[in-house]
């Protein structure tokens, strides 16, 4: 009995249980420190694929990613010392040695879970490597795959913004209708920090019963009076102002003001029959006496001193056009015309197809014939712009004025801006997560 209560030796045991489970645990943790490691190294990678793919998503607009769009994303690897992955596309999954990289535009991987899924204006990138373990595969565990996924998109401007910032300075009457013609492309901005309710006061957007808003996103700086409107999104209440992206446009010279300076004078009575009109400068401006008929404005800008007035049945047409309204001329357009103009894409006056001088308050007001489409920025910096009514949607580019009113169907969309997005938006690039 005395040799079964010996304990000498207990302690060596014990210490060498508790080395070999410290030896365990030491060696666990190398490998979950070194997968840790990996996984920050391929996160790092993740977010530069991503951003690099995102700068040139104006130059693709496919499914998953063209070729400058790979190009960039496996660029981004080897800039930074990584060798070159192994690319794959379409949600694929991932297989072989070495870095894997899939690239997708718009995301894919997470399915409906991810707010962003199949949106071409993200890119997004999913890293994955097969990383050799320590110590783990002395319980059979040879190898772990690591991944890391980032997605980076466009940082879109509004395709409609009003700018000024007091005031009632978006009204929508009953029958508007606000719609995101390009996919959650395009959205209101309404800067107007204006506290006033639908009780009392001037709240920044009054909505009456009936009229829609349906855009990406729908931005208020000061309050919405909705009076029995719809909105998809709800409007954001309390948002920051947007900055005006043509003034800073006209700022840093990418856009240049029009002057008469080597234009030639085109001074022209009533317009009664189909025509064609050049380029210049219209120092009494033009009236499109009413009728049936189409007036082609050549390819240029249109300068005019004096007010425009477009008639009742008569189309404006035109490609790589620009009118500027200068001093305080005004433009109308009466129930039943219609324009369908684009802007020019190269020049002084790229992206912008209707210009009105920010020294001039006049109203401007557009009617919106079935026909109408406006290919570029129409820009009312000083004035209030009406769109008025028509039997179909009218599509627009991009619109920025004081002050709207809108009592029609528009649609909204800076696909056909150069670069294919709004002018503050077009080389902003973020990670979304």
């Amino acid at each position: 009995m005395k040799i079964l209560r010996d304990e000498s030796g207990g302690v060596l045991v014990l210490t060498a249980l508790g080395f070999t489970t410290l030896v365990s645990f030491l060696a666990i943790a190398i490998d979950v420190g070194s997968n840790f490691y990996t996984q920050r190294q391929l996160q790092t990678l993740a977010d530069s694929a991503a951003m690099a793919g995102a700068l040139e998503i104006g130059s693709c607009g496919t499914t998953h990613g063209c070729s400058v769009m790979q190009t960039a994303a496996k660029t981004a690897f080897t800039e930074g010392g990584s060798p070159a992955p192994t690319l794959f596309l379409g949600c694929a999954t991932a297989s072989g040695t070495g870095l894997l990289l899939t690239i997708n535009n718009g995301p894919c991987a997470l399915g409906a879970s991810d707010p962003n899924n199949g949106n071409t204006n993200y890119v997004e990138a999913v890293v994955t490597e097969n990383k050799p373990t320590y110590f783990a595969r002395v319980f059979g565990v040879s190898t772990v795959q690591i991944s890391a996924r980032a997605e980076a998109g466009r940082i879109l401007g509004p395709c409609l913004l009003a700018t000024g910032t007091s005031g009632q300075t978006l009204t929508l009457d009953s029958g508007a209708s606000i719609t995101d013609g390009a996919g959650s492309n395009c959205g209101v901005q309404v800067n107007s920090s204006s506290p006033g309710t639908c009780l009392g006061g001037t709240p920044a957007v009054m909505e009456d019963s009936g009229a829609t808003v349906n855009v990406g996103s729908y931005n208020v700086t000061g309050n919405v009076c909705d009076d029995g409107g719809s909105y998809t999104p709800a409007p954001t209440s309390s948002a920051p102002t947007k900055p005006d992206p043509f003034a800073a446009e006209i700022a840093a010279g990418a856009l240049t003001t029009p002057t008469t300076s080597g234009m030639t004078s085109y001074s022209v009575g009533p317009v009664g029959s189909a025509t064609t009109l050049n380029p210049g400068y219209y120092p009494s401006g033009i009236n499109f006496n009413g009728g049936t008929y189409t007036a082609t404005l050549q390819p240029g800008v249109y300068y005019m001193g004096g007010s425009v007035n477009v008639g009742t049945g008569v189309t404006i047409a035109g490609t790589n056009v620009t009118i500027y309204m200068a001093g305080s001329s005004q433009l109308t357009m009466n129930s039943g015309s219609g324009m369908s103009l684009t802007a020019p894409t190269t020049g002084d006056t790229a992206g912008m197809v209707i210009w009105q001088a920010a020294s001039d308050t006049s109203p401007m007001i557009l009617d919106s014939a079935s026909s109408s489409s406006w290919g570029g920025g129409i820009y009312v910096p000083s004035g209030q712009l009406t769109l008025n009514g028509g039997s179909t949607a009218t599509s627009y580019g991009m619109v920025v004025a004081q002050s709207l009113m809108v009592d029609s169907a528009i649609s909204l969309s800076c696909s056909t801006m150069p670069g294919g997005a709004c002018p503050d938006s077009a080389k902003s690039i973020a990670l979304a997560e």
